[in-house]
């Protein structure tokens, strides 16, 4: 499409700068590429704020190979001075600075903050990079000192870029510079090996001859830099008066230096570090500048002025204010530059463009060629067509309107439909030329997937839940709760071996060797409950084993019992996929993931077979159960056969009924929503209709399981988070299940022993693929201020979205309220919780997804429940009082939409915070990936997982004895045999070592896990599995 539209002059000239007025973000996009393929030179973007520099990025990586295009994403001033940012940006920052120190041209998107942001000189980090080869002398010692002043985290297993691992001779080392992270094995002083390793198995797979490593941090620094820092940083603040706080943070910054530790928030020293005044730019020989909208720039620097006024009053920061901690915005405006003003804010200079947008039509043709017929006979139409089908439809339609239409690129006026995708729409009145793709005529059909790929994306998922920590509740089969306190070693006939230690009732310590571990199980309950010790050789143990063993034959008899009435029953066997199914499921825009596309091809198998399926979907919000659901759907449609869409709530019942109308319309299915948002008069021709089989799908609240409720063939029943129906309505579903096709959806995991105990009872299907091109939710971890709560907020509005702010008390709540509209008075401001009544608390979410205001208070009731992707803003009030597993789901509110997303986990000024509560804190910092916060709360909400399919019934059983061990004894109830009865497994002859050297495992967890690991595999060896 380059060659459509001419580059200006004013494009190319590089002698001064060159301001252009009334331009659109896609003409920018297309000039800018021109630009890039015609000079060979680097072309620096610069966007007012993150949300354009997002916009620009995903247009540049849709026109462009997107090998050429980097993003330079920065935090804004105040998160950036106060808070501890994702490692996602930075990472990000720093492949972007790699990729320009090849000298190589790029085009660069980022923003005036990231232009204003200091960096280390280039010839630090050409310094910085180390490489490493096979068969040359290297000191070990001297290889981990370099990793810790490179920003490398020492862990104990190595799993995603800027971690590092040593075990005896062995270094693991994960860089951003290449895809697979590295293991060297040491002989002495010598790199005997070098490989690359799977993260998933932590198998190494290649031979390499030489690696590179570069530095992990923006701020690394050898000890001798250090050093020389904070002599300057005492001096500048030696002629500084400070408060008693500012001597703490001050005293405190310098040890973080001194240690280097939370480097994310140090970046406000980077220039005692670096004292020459460098940028992004330093990296690039040969660039040229882009600004767009300055005028936007200007306002943006006055605010973050008055905000860093608010910052100095709020926190007594005034002497950290005077850091030179960013270059001065009037500096980098003067430089040479091509400036884009969109609006033509200075209308007597510059020169016009005069590029205007066109409208979205959202499919309807009439009004497309109402706008475009008086265009054609000047200007040439070009209409882009991503598909054959829509190719096909627009040239039909513009025949039958009696227009000539061309079919390649011509000079003449009129209408061209080319079968080439488009990335944006636009009229350029200069040129004469109206360029149209088919998101802008069928907008509400089409959405744009993103290109964005995350440097930290090929994080692993977790290999274990079961890790045990000091401290940690246990129960042994024989001997009941106890507390781990960790491993002993104890020399027995001079042969070192490793115990268990645990303590029960009384101080009492039982000593498990390693080759029992298989008989203790970690402690979990469904709430979290501290359990009671057991008492050694009490009586009491085993009495609680044998009444839970009561209730657990019940359960099982009635699983089998299921299982049997199952298997005898006959249903409706769905006819194979044709042309119309595989249509359908090309209209999904995004490429399902593997995992999906695994529980596609199970869930119809399931439909293709005689017996009715009953299967269970499990899957995190927003890792696509709704499309396998859909898909579902489509085939009982058009096999005759009618669908029943049950949900929890009304809101989400709605939210289903537009995705389902939006897909199934074109094809000419029937899609009805019962709800009490559908009036009594349509609720009553709905249920005439689903008796006479004129509705192909219904999708509502329990009001679908009313006895009135008649369909004339039903054949595919949906259930979603079936858990939160009440117990009748539960009964109702198991009812009409007996002879429907069932697929029931769940955004909860459950545990592996719970589907091994249920295989073949139900059938089910993990969904654990993270969907790809979303950004990861940016997570601050900060002391709550009103300067940054206020900058949090304002910057949503400015760019039409929403925000989520958790505040977790009931009482209180609208006194919050009012603060906050004291502090934001543009935003409208509503608020939500659990003690609402529903019907009020269902109208409140609905304003809030209609977004009739904009910031939703709200108690935790927000942790599950409905998808608003306009909300890409959570702000927690104290995040240091939320479990793990809370803070996972409730940060899975925000980021399921193309924008990027920012969650800032606050608390009170001042507070100490206690250790495990810092834990919390920095784990759900640390995993910002979609999909990663999911792995480090499995566990937490597996248990959660479990007590909603076992029921209420049951609960008070699994407490008793730890869901663990519950599991254990109802797998022992389906199969008929006992752990007691079981003949163990004599391994003495091949399991020799009953010690581990602690300079292999230097945790006693891992130790832990990894011969209970290495036990397992010994026996399934012997056994011949």
């Amino acid at each position: 499409m380059l060659e459509l539209l001419n580059l200006h002059p004013g494009f190319l000239e590089n002698k001064k700068t060159v301001y252009l007025k009334h331009s659109h973000d896609v003409y920018d996009v297309y000039m800018a590429t021109k630009l890039f393929h015609e000079v060979h030179e680097t072309i620096f973007v610069v966007c007012p704020n993150l949300y354009e520099a997002q916009k620009y990025y995903d247009l540049f990586n849709q026109i462009n190979d997107e090998q050429d295009i980097l993003f330079y994403p920065t935090d804004e001033t105040l998160t950036f001075m106060m808070a501890l940012g994702s490692p996602e940006f930075r990472s990000e920052r720093l492949y972007t600075i790699k990729q320009l120190m090849t000298q190589k041209p790029f085009i660069v998107v980022l923003t005036q903050h990231g232009l204003s942001q200091r960096q280390l000189t280039p010839q630090d980090y050409q310094e910085s990079v180390k490489t490493l080869k096979k068969g040359e002398t290297a000191s070990l010692e001297g290889l981990v000192r370099y990793l810790i002043y490179s920003g490398y985290d020492r862990v104990y297993t190595v799993e995603k870029p800027g971690e590092f691992s040593v075990r005896g001779h062995i270094v693991d080392i994960y860089s951003l510079n290449d895809e697979h992270p590295f293991r060297l094995d040491f002989f002495g002083d010598e790199i005997d090996e070098i490989k690359h390793f799977n993260v998933e198995t932590q198998r190494s797979f290649k031979q390499l001859e030489y690696i590179e490593i570069a530095p992990m941090h923006e701020l690394f620094y050898t000890d001798e830099m250090k050093e020389l820092a904070i002599k300057r940083i005492n001096k500048f603040f030696s002629k500084k008066t400070l408060s008693l706080r500012e001597e703490a943070k001050l005293d405190e910054d310098i040890e973080h230096i001194a240690q280097r530790n939370q480097l994310d928030g140090l970046g406000i020293y980077m220039s005692f570090f670096n004292v020459e005044k460098t940028n992004i730019l330093s990296f690039s020989n040969k660039h040229r500048l882009i600004y767009v909208d300055v005028e936007k720039m200007k306002l943006n620097q006055e605010q973050t002025e008055e905000d860093l006024k608010t910052y100095a009053m709020t926190m007594s920061g005034s002497a950290f204010l005077k850091l030179p901690f960013r270059l001065e915005f009037s500096e980098l405006i003067a430089l040479k530059h091509i400036e884009i003003d969109h609006l033509g804010f200075n209308q007597d200079k510059g020169i016009d463009l005069k590029v205007s947008k066109i409208n979205e039509y959202q499919g309807n043709l009439l009004l497309f060629y109402h706008d475009m017929v008086t265009y054609s006979k000047t200007y040439r139409i070009y209409i882009l067509c991503k598909t054959k089908s829509f190719e096909m439809e627009i040239k039909s339609f513009l025949i039958n309107q009696k227009e000539k239409v061309y079919n390649k690129i011509g000079n003449e006026p009129g209408f061209y439909v080319l079968g080439i995708e488009g990335y944006g729409s636009f009229i350029a009145h200069q040129e004469k030329i109206v360029i149209l793709d088919e998101v802008q005529i069928f907008s509400r059909r089409m959405r744009k997937a993103i290109k964005y790929r995350s440097v930290l994306n090929q994080s692993s998922k977790i290999r274990t839940t079961d890790d045990l920590n000091v401290g940690d509740y246990v129960v042994h089969y024989d001997y009941g709760i106890g507390r781990y306190v960790g491993l002993k070693t104890m020399e027995l006939s001079g042969e070192k071996r490793d115990y268990l230690q645990i303590v029960y009732l009384n101080e009492e310590s039982l000593y498990v060797p390693m080759d029992q571990i298989d008989m203790v199980l970690k402690y979990a309950t469904h709430d979290g409950m501290k359990p009671k010790l057991s008492k050694m050789g009490g009586k009491t143990w085993n009495k609680t084993k044998t009444n839970v063993r009561m209730k657990i034959k019940d359960l099982s008899d009635r699983l089998i019992k299921l299982y049997a009435t199952r298997e005898k029953t006959e249903g409706f066997k769905f006819e194979p996929d044709n042309e119309m199914q595989l249509q359908f499921e090309r209209d999904f825009l995004y490429e399902p993931t593997r995992d999906q596309v695994k529980t596609i091809i199970e869930t119809k198998s399931d439909m293709e077979t005689q017996k009715p399926m009953d299967r269970l979907i499990c899957g995190d919000v927003g890792f696509g159960k709704s499309e396998v659901a859909m898909r579902a759907a489509f085939k009982a449609v058009l096999n005759q056969k009618q669908v029943l869409y049950l949900v929890p709530t009304t809101v989400l019942a709605r939210q289903h009924y537009y995705t389902f109308k939006d897909r199934f319309e074109k094809y000419g299915a029937n899609i009805a929503l019962m709800s009490r948002f559908v009036t009594t008069k349509q609720q009553n021709e709905t249920l005439k209709k689903l008796s006479k089989g004129y509705v192909d799908v219904v999708i509502g609240t329990h009001r679908l399981l009313s006895k009135d409720i008649v369909f004339k063939d039903l054949g595919l029943l949906i259930v979603d988070e079936e858990q939160r129906f009440g117990v009748e309505h539960k009964e109702r579903i198991r009812e009409i299940k007996q002879n429907v096709d069932t697929l029931t959806l769940s955004a909860t995991p459950i545990p592996r022993t719970l589907q091994m105990s249920l295989l073949g009872l139900k059938d089910l299907s993990m969904i654990e693929t993270p969907p790809m091109n979303r950004y990861p939710v940016q997570t601050y971890v900060v002391e709550r201020h009103d300067a940054l709560v206020k900058e949090a907020i304002m910057r949503e509005i400015a760019r039409g979205g929403q925000v989520f702010y958790l505040f977790n008390r009931v009482q209180g709540m609208e006194g919050m309220v009012k603060r906050l509209q004291r502090l934001v008075p543009e935003a409208r401001i509503g608020y939500a919780h659990g003690k609402m009544n529903r019907t009020q608390l269902e109208s409140t979410l609905s304003d809030f997804i209609e977004h009739e205001f904009d910031v939703l208070v709200s108690t935790t009731i927000i942790e599950t429940g409905v998808d608003i992707p306009n909300t890409n803003t959570l702000i927690i009030h104290e995040a240091d009082r939320l479990g793990l597993s809370q803070l996972y789901q409730i940060r899975g509110r925000v980021g399921r939409s193309d924008r990027i997303a920012y969650a800032y986990l606050l608390y009170d000024p001042g507070k100490l915070i206690n250790d495990e509560a810092k834990k919390r804190l920095s784990a759900i910092k640390d995993f910002t990936a979609l999909g990663s916060g999911y792995k480090i709360a499995l566990r937490d909400l597996s248990i959660r997982g479990a007590g909603d399919i076992l029921g209420a019934e049951q609960s008070g059983f699994v407490d008793s004895v730890g869901v663990e061990l519950y599991m254990k004894l109802l797998e022992e109830a389906i199969t008929g045999e006992t752990m007691d009865q079981k003949k163990p497994t004599q391994i003495d002859e091949v399991f020799a070592a009953r010690h581990v050297d602690q300079s292999y495992v230097s945790e006693d967890s891992r130790e832990s896990r990894y011969i209970n690991a290495l036990v397992n595999l010994i026996i399934l060896k012997m056994l011949k599995i």
